[in-house]
């Protein structure tokens, strides 16, 4: 008997310890998490996640972003959807993930074409997506991408414009970029057209800077698939407690080589999926 109490207390001890741990983790993740709201809402550089949190996880850094967007929601943010980025395998090993990440996209981060200045942001990257707007709520992980299909309502051409603006540019690591809602900071959208009109994979875009052609790149840039590359990011929201809601947007990954975004003219042509042009200030 006197053992089985020593062993019960043991076990109480340990749970309690293992509380106190999980309290003072998601302490710390909230403390983290508001420098990085601060940081965007004032568009100073980003703290590195990866150096204040020792032996930070996948998981882990996931929780700092969920906390973020907590943050920016009681800040009066809506988010509208999400985005997938590093879904190409040169850009994962740079950061050294072995998969894409993905951020909630916010409804002030939403705007058309137009121009933007340099005073408003940090350190913009330019890239050029394919967009999905759902027609429908997604509950449950998608295991099919027939599914998939008939949850989209329309496609349309995107400029993700992410601002990797952090305290230690040169070491910058995919976790960083997790923790930081995957550096999501302006999305242009072009005109909606549906779904079932064109192969997504073989759309082909060019992205030129005053008028000189800087990248291009396929609809299959994307995880090789945009179909995957959709199924991934809703089953990855999902699997971190999250809905995709009726009239939700999500966004790829880019197609185009990312770059530093310059002061001039930028067109993007996504052949049928129409042309998009913003100027940069």
């Amino acid at each position: 008997m006197k053992k089985i109490r020593i062993s019960i207390l043991l076990v109480s001890l340990l749970s309690l310890f293992l509380l106190n741990v999980a309290s003072a983790m998601a302490d710390q993740y909230e403390a983290v998490a508001e420098k990085i709201s601060s940081a965007f809402t004032s568009v100073k550089p980003y703290p590195m996640a990866s150096q204040e949190i020792e032996a930070l996880t996948v998981s882990q850094a996931y929780g700092i972003q969920d906390s973020f967007v907590k943050a920016q929601e009681n800040r009066g943010e809506t988010i509208i959807g999400y985005k997938a980025g590093l879904t190409a395998g040169p850009a994962q090993k740079k950061f050294g993930v072995s998969e894409p990440v993905r951020g909630t996209l916010f409804k002030s981060m939403l705007r058309w074409p137009g121009t933007l200045y340099k005073k408003n942001y940090g350190l913009l990257f330019i890239e050029t997506e394919i967009g999905f707007k759902f027609g429908k709520d997604i509950t449950e992980p998608v295991k099919d991408i027939e599914s998939l299909k008939n949850a989209v309502d329309v496609v349309f051409s995107v400029i993700e414009l992410p601002d990797l603006y952090y305290s230690k540019m040169k070491e910058i690591r995919g976790l960083d970029i997790i923790a930081t809602n995957a550096a999501a900071r302006q999305v242009l959208i072009g005109k909606a057209l549906s779904v079932k009109a064109w192969d997504l994979n073989l759309v082909n875009v060019k992205l030129f800077y005053n008028g000189q052609e800087v990248s291009n790149g396929m609809g299959k840039n994307a995880l090789g698939d945009q179909w995957k590359a959709l199924q991934w990011t809703v089953n990855n929201v999902l699997a971190n407690g999250r809905t995709i809601k009726r009239g939700y947007i999500v966004i790829t990954g880019s197609l185009t080589k990312m770059m530093p975004v310059k002061p001039g003219k930028y067109l993007a042509d996504f052949g049928n999926l129409g042309t998009m042009e913003f100027e940069y200030k």
